[in-house]
């Protein structure tokens, strides 16, 4: 299901919510090359399956595959091509949420899978950070312990990490690229810690 908003320009499509209720949409995302897609694509990102292609190290017609996939699911959709050649492809939606209905028998793999994917390009980030050894390169890695938070305590930290991002929604891909501005990967999250027994802390 897709809510709609405005279509930007740029490929951007602000105000766009999907929310993912089928299980067999979560296995249609499980896979690499699609998990390499959405970041590719994030931003408002506009790429023809021959450039998505390259990007992720596989030949078109097998990029083509993927994307069509994720097209039937509302993932991505094409775009009008300003020469009348290849079609570019976009995300059909600004953001992706995922119910607890999506998830399905297969959970714990479908999960692992995502999750394998997301620390990979993790990993290649830093490492690439640390290859090049740029004392003036500004970067952050922040972990804030433990912290007591309702859940509407975490919907509010969500919301002011949110509004803090979209500060700078004109400099996403596509966007204003102002002089010297490095394009960052910019990562939040907020889970609940493992230790659900330990009542030490409260009151």
């Amino acid at each position: 299901m897709v809510s709609e908003g405005e279509t930007g320009e740029g490929g951007t499509r602000p105000g766009r919510v999907l929310t993912l209720t089928d299980p067999r949409a979560m296995r249609m995302l499980a896979h690499e090359v699609r998990q390499d897609l959405l970041d590719h694509l994030s931003g408002g990102r506009v790429l023809t399956a021959t450039e998505a292609a390259r990007l992720s190290g596989i030949s078109p017609s097998a990029m083509s595959y993927h994307l069509r996939a994720m097209e039937r699911w509302g993932v991505v959709e094409r775009v009008d091509s300003p020469d009348g050649r290849e079609r570019p492809w976009r995300m059909a939606a600004e953001s992706i949420t995922i119910q607890d209905s999506a998830w399905g028998d297969g959970a714990s793999s479908i999960a692992g899978s995502m999750l394998d994917g997301f620390l990979r390009r993790l990993a290649a980030s830093i490492q690439q950070l640390i290859d090049r050894n740029d004392p003036e390169e500004h970067a952050t890695i922040s972990q804030v312990r433990g912290a007591w938070l309702t859940d509407e305590e975490a919907d509010q930290l969500d919301q002011v990490v949110s509004d803090a991002v979209r500060r700078f929604d004109e400099r996403r891909r596509g966007g204003h690229r102002p002089e010297g501005a490095t394009e960052r990967d910019i990562y939040w999250l907020s889970i609940p810690h493992p230790a659900q027994n330990d009542d030490s802390a409260v009151d």
